[in-house]
């Protein structure tokens, strides 16, 4: 241990000192791959910065325009934003109109007889009468357009036959006294009236006078005393009259239509433009929400989508510019053009913390993290290596080589010093069994030859009082020899199976021989004990390949345990029996049992299953070791089954000839 401590102690400390002088290195050439990525993400950063300066500078003219007018011009003369949502002096929302109630009032209480007939009845004729009637009879500009819609609709609705009515009426609704001086209602039930005729003229040559009139309604934002045709309407309004127009204008056969294309192109975006803007308009109906926002700034925006706005005030009237995440992914091309094929993979990550562009949930940690221009406070860009580990390879390929030499010299001693704890474990292991071997057999030898001399010294002396008494002496003598012979024949028996120079002599033998054999030899000590010995040895057995002495002598040490861990009452069974095409000998006791763990180790040399019983018992717990490797040698298995105070049955089997 302190060879160990001597060697590792100061090879820990060179490893520590290796490692800081490598992270040295690492630190120097991360630092100089920062500076030289971070410079180029500062250009990248700059121009796109430029950019947006550029795009947004054009506002400053819109500042006292009509608020309609300012839409469509962000939107469409170089245009700088997808959608805009357009504030007054109070923060309120001007532009685009949510509330259609501010520009159609709800249905006025004289149409409700005709709504009855139409929609309740289906009185389509009866309730274009009350309409005419009402068209006629009123002086309110709303109404009468009102009237005469239903009555357009009520015409249409009875067929074909009244379609010329209905075209009669919807033109009337849509085109008679449109001056820039009319109310917003009635505008807008112009505008809608148009959409009617365009669609009742869909296989009719007045259609090409509808249609175009109905295209320039929808990309009309140009209102003025020269204007015949600007609508102002309600956001809702205009997004399905724009709608409306691209569909007809899309689907009308007419050739003179390409006239129109550049009209409809327009009024695509300005439709765009129109929905985008009406949905922020939902969630930032007031400027409020943009007080804090650092001047001319892109934020993401709290909406369903990826949308992006930036604030500006100018003069009393504010303006939020909305791009979509394609819109803004575009101005970052150039860092795609900068970073593709390179070692180097770059993320773009919003205010908000999200993924605009770049390689989503790239590998390892950024070693730059660099912010954006002016324009994009809160937002990030992130270098990654390709090889994620490209700073760790570079700069611990060095360190390895210490590392490992370091780790190969620790594993050495390791290794060296567990082989010879290892050795020493068995040496002692040895040394304990040795002693134990010789205090057994010590102890075993001693008995006999202690009681040899007592009998002996009294024969000598005469203390005896008849020959019969001297002859059971003699007899006393003759049975310790016998003990002692039996001793040392298990003695050199263990010896020889330690050199495994034990040989067999494999011969066809009968099983009834075998156990004969085994029940002679104890015959006369079961008798000394009162052992009762039941033999039960099945017809027709095969014969078996084996050592007929040899497997007795297992036997023998089978019946002599059973005999000697037998109560007083000793009833001990020997069975010759076959089973599975193994020929089978048993030996079952009644006598005091064993726990699991004593049957794990009854195997092991020298174990003695009651070791205050083995005292006054003969042997020196080699018997069962022996008679496991005798079964060994003869290709066969002993097994035993016992429960403490309930006996022990052993059993041996031996492979029969096929």
């Amino acid at each position: 241990m302190l060879l160990a401590i001597a060697v590792i102690l100061p090879t820990v400390c060179l490893l520590w000192f290796m490692t800081q002088a490598v992270e040295n290195v690492r630190m120097a050439a991360r630092q100089i791959l920062i500076d030289e990525y971070g410079g180029r993400v500062a250009d990248l950063a700059g121009a796109v910065d430029e950019v947006w300066a550029k795009r947004t500078m054009g506002i400053e003219t819109r500042g006292d325009s009509n608020a309609v007018e300012a839409f469509a011009s962000l939107v469409l003369d170089e245009p700088t934003a997808e959608g805009v949502l357009v504030y007054d002096g109070s923060g309120e929302l001007a532009y685009p109109i949510l509330d259609s109630t501010s520009i159609e009032p709800g249905p006025p209480e004289e149409l409700t007889a005709a709504w009855e007939l139409e929609f309740a009845e289906g009185n389509f004729a009866e309730a274009a009468n009350v309409y005419m009637n009402l068209a006629a009879a009123t002086e309110d500009e709303y109404l009468r357009r009102k009237a005469r819609l239903g009555a357009a609709r009520c015409y249409r609705k009875r067929g074909l036959s009244e379609n010329e009515m209905a075209r009669i009426h919807c033109e009337a609704a849509g085109y008679d006294g449109i001056s820039p001086g009319m109310s917003a209602a009635s505008v807008s039930l112009a505008a809608k009236a148009r959409v009617m005729l365009a669609e009742m003229l869909k296989d009719d040559p007045a259609r090409s006078l509808a249609l175009p009139r109905l295209v320039d309604t929808a990309g009309n934002y140009e209102p003025g005393s020269t204007s015949t045709y600007f609508l102002p309407m309600d956001s809702g309004t205009r997004i399905f009259i724009q709608t409306k127009a691209i569909q007809l204008a899309e689907e009308s056969p007419d050739p003179n239509v390409r006239e129109l294309r550049p009209l409809i192109e327009k009024t695509k975006k300005l439709l765009a433009a129109e929905r985008l803007s009406a949905e922020v308009a939902q969630r930032y109906s007031e400027a409020a929400s943009f007080r804090q926002w650092a001047p001319e700034s892109v934020r993401r925006l709290d909406v369903s989508g990826d949308i992006y706005g930036s604030y500006r005030q100018v003069a009393d009237r504010g303006f939020l510019l909305l791009w979509s995440a394609d819109r803004v992914r575009r101005d970052f091309g150039a860092f795609d053009d900068k970073f593709t094929g390179s070692d180097v993979i770059y993320e773009v990550l919003d205010d908000a913390g999200r993924l605009l562009t770049g390689r989503e949930h790239p590998t390892g940690e950024p070693f730059v993290r660099p912010s954006l221009g002016s324009h994009f406070p809160g937002w990030q860009v992130r270098l990654y290596f390709r090889d994620a580990d490209v700073f760790e390879k570079a700069a611990s390929r060095q360190a390895a080589i210490y590392i490992w030499a370091g780790v190969l010299v620790i594993v050495l001693i390791l290794a060296a010093g567990g082989f010879a704890a290892q050795a020493l474990g068995r040496q002692m292991k040895l040394n304990r069994l040795k002693n134990d071997f010789i205090a057994t057999v010590s102890h075993e030898l001693k008995t006999p030859l202690a009681s040899m001399r007592v009998l002996a010294d009294t024969l000598l002396d005469g203390n005896y009082k008849d020959q019969q008494q001297a002859k059971e002496y003699l007899e006393l003598i003759c049975k310790e020899n016998r003990r002692l012979s039996g001793l040392i024949d298990n003695f050199l028996t263990f010896s020889r199976m330690e050199r495994n120079k034990r040989a067999f002599d494999m011969s066809p033998t009968g099983p009834a021989d075998i156990a004969s054999a085994a029940a002679d030899a104890v015959k006369t000590k079961f008798a000394q004990y009162g052992c009762h010995l039941r033999i039960e040895i099945a017809e027709d057995l095969p014969d078996v390949l084996a050592d007929r002495d040899a497997m007795a002598t297992v036997l023998v040490n089978l019946l002599d345990n059973a005999c000697k861990y037998s109560y007083d009452d000793k009833q001990i069974e020997l069975k010759a029996f076959a089973e599975d095409g193994s020929v089978c000998f048993s030996v079952n006791d009644n006598g005091i049992g064993m726990t699991r763990r004593q049957i794990r180790k009854i195997f092991d040399r020298f174990y003695q299953a009651d070791r205050s019983l083995s005292r006054r018992a003969e042997g020196c717990g080699l018997g069962l070791s022996i008679a496991k490797f005798i079964v060994d040698a003869h290709k066969g298995t002993i097994t035993v089954e016992s429960k403490p105070g309930k006996g022990s049955t052993f059993t041996v089997k031996l492979p029969a000839p096929g």
